[in-house]
């Protein structure tokens, strides 16, 4: 087999979407802010390499080299990370939800740094591995995340009924279709672009906060939806 060397390159915001990069050596590359939607990095090298606040839904890297890479703020949602080699990684607030880990051997997420991350019921970590001993965002039903900092998180279709999102930082946050009912999203800031396109408002609490940079677009809302008072409604 052929192995590409692109080691030590950079493709800072490249779009490198829906590509076979397997057992491509990308180590030490700048990848920051790049597409790689459902792009394959199987047994890929990334030691050392820039993921930072890389567009990666639906990403595989399975079996790939990520030691010691930089993956902070990553949208790894429902990525295949099994048997990927994070030893060293820092994730401080990637998106994993729906990510897959596998039955991979804890030891390969050694000094890994997952604060801030992001992570759902769909979120397969491997057995052994405790999320709770990192400050990470649990995403679901009736969770606390008053005061959270999740700017420009990507919770599309998150089940977030009875979450506390009270004084939360949801700057250009995207929540198309998530459901919101029951919500408590009292004094949160949406002082930056926020897409609730889609999404179901209904019992959700906007008390005292700022709906001026909010896309409402097919929003699903009701007489039980409470409105700041100098609210005009879509």
């Amino acid at each position: 087999m052929d192995f590409i060397d692109l080691s030590d390159q950079d493709f800072t915001q490249a779009e490198l979407s829906n590509l076979d990069l397997s057992h491509t050596n990308l180590a030490n590359s700048k990848l920051c802010r790049a597409g790689l939607f459902k792009s394959n990095l199987y047994a890929a090298n990334l030691k050392e390499a820039n993921l930072s606040h890389s567009y990666a839904i639906g990403l595989n890297l399975c079996d790939a080299k990520l030691n010691n890479a930089e993956v902070s703020y990553a949208n790894l949602y429902q990525a295949n990370l099994i048997g990927t080699d994070l030893r060293g990684a820092n994730l401080l607030g990637a998106n994993l939800r729906g990510v897959d880990f596998g039955d991979m051997d804890i030891l390969l997420l050694s000094e890994a740094n997952f604060q801030g991350v992001l992570y759902d019921l769909d979120t397969n970590f491997p057995n052994g591995f405790d999320i709770s001993q990192f400050d990470a965002h649990f995403i679901g039903k009736d969770t606390n995340l008053q005061s959270a900092d999740l700017r420009s998180a990507y919770l599309r279709n998150a089940d977030l009924r009875h979450a506390n999102l009270n004084n939360a930082d949801l700057r250009n946050c995207s929540l198309q279709h998530a459901d919101l009912r029951y919500a408590n999203l009292n004094n949160a800031n949406f002082d930056s672009f926020v897409d609730l396109s889609n999404a179901d408002l209904r019992h959700c609490d906007f008390s005292n906060t700022d709906l001026s940079q909010v896309l409402m677009d097919n929003t699903n809302f009701d007489e039980s939806t409470k409105f700041p008072t100098d609210y005009i409604q879509p």
